[in-house]
């Protein structure tokens, strides 16, 4: 029954899952059970919203013109990455950039950059 339909893909915008539990010690609010987006791609134009009635239909039909000022997908202005650094016992993981929305909830991440030597 279920070949008919073919693969099932499924995508995820999030980092390594033990990078995702350890934000809990960090202070992030309910890590295991908020969205995350990865910031280069949410800023590319990914994983926001693109439905009809979404807030670009609403600001041309009531004449506003789009701000050059990136949102998240609640409205609410995007939040500051900070850097963090991330150990396990078994290895030393990359360090990654993380912020959280004050209103949604959601994480945005990116992997760190490494300084040049």
């Amino acid at each position: 029954m279920f070949s008919q339909f073919g693969q099932l893909e499924i995508w995820c915008d999030a980092p390594p899952y033990a990078v995702v539990r350890a934000c809990n010690g960090y202070g992030f609010h309910s890590p295991l059970d908020v969205r995350w987006c990865n910031m280069s791609r949410f800023l590319n134009g990914e994983g926001q919203r693109q439905d009809a009635f979404g807030i670009g239909l609403w600001q041309w039909l009531f004449g506003r013109t789009k701000t050059s000022k990136h949102t998240c997908t609640c409205g609410q202005s995007l939040p500051d990455l900070k850097k963090y650094g991330f150990s396990f016992l078994s290895e030393k993981v990359d360090d990654y950039l993380l912020g959280q929305c004050r209103r949604c909830r959601t994480i945005f991440w990116d992997a760190a950059l490494p300084l040049p030597e």
